[in-house]
């Protein structure tokens, strides 16, 4: 959630925003204050990014590099023809394959875009979820730039991030509803996320440490609208008279 940091904190940038800039901010724009309403419409435009994104060349993530880290390696060298030829197929699959078989038409052209949105919306909303939602930590190094008080990097991925459901949710996504635990275990698989999550919210309320956890997917949609709503209009930086604080 690092707005200098996180390549995916800034990459929908400026079509909308997740982080939550203070106002006046030069990444904030006036139209921003309505992406609480169009920010998913928007996220269903997210494979053509992806499968059209010249990137899948070299592989070398434009906003990974943007912060410094390195795309060059043999892991990744020896796996770009691998990665040119997935994209290719995909293409040839789901793109060429209809044109060329039923004509080009509204309708076929319809179903490639129907299938492109439902693709979109599966992985970038269940992304977006994961990390953008109300009180969840922004910016986890600001501590540090204050006091020069070292970080708990184990608190640092909880409080940014959430879960929600359980085993079921876990099957359907492959485990993308266990984030914290992702986080905290990136190693571990999935299958194993929703035996260890009730130990992990235990220890967390134990030591202090904010676990946003959801029981239905649906809650954690609406505070991600909430959350979306609130940084596009700088909700959060009004001044709370009542609390006292700004």
């Amino acid at each position: 959630n690092h707005n200098e940091k996180d390549p995916d904190s800034f990459s929908s940038e400026p079509i909308f925003a997740f982080n939550d800039y203070p106002p006046g901010h030069p990444k904030r724009k006036w139209y921003h204050k309505f992406q609480g309403a169009y920010f998913i419409f928007m996220l269903g435009f997210y494979w053509l990014s992806t499968v059209f994104n010249p990137q899948v060349i070299d592989l070398r993530q434009r906003g990974a590099q943007y912060v410094g880290i390195q795309m060059e390696n043999d892991y990744i060298v020896k796996r770009r023809k691998v990665a040119i030829s997935l994209r290719i197929m995909y293409m040839f699959l789901n793109i060429y394959s209809p044109l060329a078989n039923n004509g080009f038409s509204m309708a076929t052209a319809g179903i490639i875009f129907l299938m492109g949105v439902s693709e979109s919306l599966t992985l970038s909303l269940l992304f977006s979820l994961s990390h953008n939602f109300e009180n969840s930590d922004r910016d986890p190094s600001a501590e540090f730039r204050k006091t020069g008080e070292p970080i708990c990097w184990f608190k640092s991925q909880v409080e940014t991030s959430s879960t929600y459901g359980g085993a079921i949710s876990g099957y359907l996504t492959g485990g993308l509803n266990f984030q914290v635990e992702h986080h905290l275990f990136p190693r571990m698989s999935s299958a194993w996320y929703p035996y260890i999550a009730p130990t992990v919210r235990e220890v967390c309320k134990k030591h202090g440490v904010n676990y946003a956890y959801y029981p239905w997917i649906w809650q954690n949609l609406i505070s991600t609208f909430s959350y979306m709503h609130k940084a596009g209009t700088g909700a959060n930086w009004e001044l709370k008279p009542l609390s006292g604080r700004a």
